[in-house]
C-alpha cells in the first residue's frame, strides 16, 4: 500500500515531504483537470465520480475529501473561470491610457483565451445542459452570472468613469449585454468551429460604437427601437426591419 501510495503521488507531481495543505492543493487541481477531461469527452452524465478520480490517480475518497459532490466540483471550475475573466478584464480596462487600445485589448484578451483554452466553451455548454434540466443546478449557475455581470459592470463604470464618460446605459445593462454576445459566440463555435473570431470583434464593435453615439448624442431616432416595457415604441412600427 505505501508503495501504491507514492506511485500514485509521484503520477501527480506530488513530491515526498509535501505539506498536508500543498498535498490537497495538488490532488484538488489533479481532480479539476480530470473531471474537465471527462466532462467534455462523456458528458455530466457520463463523467461519473468513479471516473474522474481514477483520471486524476486517485480514489473516490479522495475525490469526496476535495469535493463534496459531482455538482460542487462543477462549479468550482466556473467559480475559478469566472474569477480568471474578472482579473483579466480588471487589468486590462484601466483607463489610464488610450481608451480604444484598451478595449480591444479586452477584446483580443477575451478571444486568446477562448482559443488557449479549447475545452472552455465545450464546458460551459455541458453546465448550460445540466442546468436546463437540474432547476437546483440552474439557480446556481444563474447567481454566478449574476454576480460575474455585477462585477462586470462595476469595472466598466470605474473606467467609463475614469476617462470621463457616463455611460448612455446602466452599466448593469451594458455587463449583460456583453456577457450574452460573448455567450452566444462560444455556443456558435462549438456548433461551427470555423466560425472566424472577426464576427466577434465586429459585434463588439459596432455595439461600442452604438453606445459612443448614444454619449455624444447622435441618433438613430427619436425613440429607441425597444421601449423600456419590452414592447416595441409606436415610432418603430413605421420602420423597416
Amino acid at each position: 500500500m505505501p508503495a501504491a501510495r507514492s506511485a500514485r503521488a509521484a503520477k501527480n507531481g506530488q513530491r515526498p515531504g509535501l505539506s498536508r495543505k500543498e498535498r490537497k492543493a495538488l490532488t484538488r487541481a489533479a481532480l479539476l483537470e480530470a473531471a474537465t477531461r471527462s466532462i467534455c469527452r462523456d458528458g455530466y452524465a457520463g463523467a461519473s465520480v468513479e471516473r474522474i478520480a481514477r483520471a486524476a490517480g486517485f480514489t473516490k475518497g479522495a475525490f469526496y475529501a476535495s469535493f463534496r459532490s459531482k455538482e460542487e466540483l462543477f462549479l468550482t471550475i466556473l467559480d475559478e473561470k469566472f474569477a480568471r475573466e474578472l482579473a483579466r478584464l480588471e487589468e486590462t480596462l484601466q483607463g489610464g491610457g488610450d481608451p480604444v487600445a484598451e478595449v480591444k485589448a479586452a477584446i483580443e484578451g477575451f478571444l486568446e483565451q477562448v482559443d488557449s483554452e479549447p475545452t472552455w466553451p465545450r464546458l460551459y455548454q455541458e453546465f448550460a445542459l445540466y442546468a436546463a434540466r437540474n432547476g437546483r443546478f440552474r439557480a446556481q449557475l444563474v447567481s454566478r452570472q449574476r454576480r460575474l455581470r455585477k462585477r462586470m459592470a462595476e469595472i466598466f463604470l470605474r473606467w467609463a468613469r475614469t476617462i470621463g464618460v457616463e455611460p448612455p446605459l446602466p452599466p448593469e445593462e451594458i455587463a449583460t449585454l456583453n456577457y450574452v454576445m460573448a455567450d452566444g459566440f462560444l455556443l456558435n463555435r462549438i456548433l461551427d468551429p470555423t466560425l472566424d473570431n472577426r464576427y466577434y470583434i465586429e459585434m463588439v464593435e459596432t455595439f461600442l460604437l452604438g453606445l459612443l453615439a448614444r454619449v455624444e448624442g447622435a441618433q438613430l431616432g427619436s425613440e429607441p427601437l425597444l421601449t423600456r416595457k419590452g414592447g416595441w415604441s409606436d415610432q418603430a412600427d413605421d420602420r423597416e426591419v
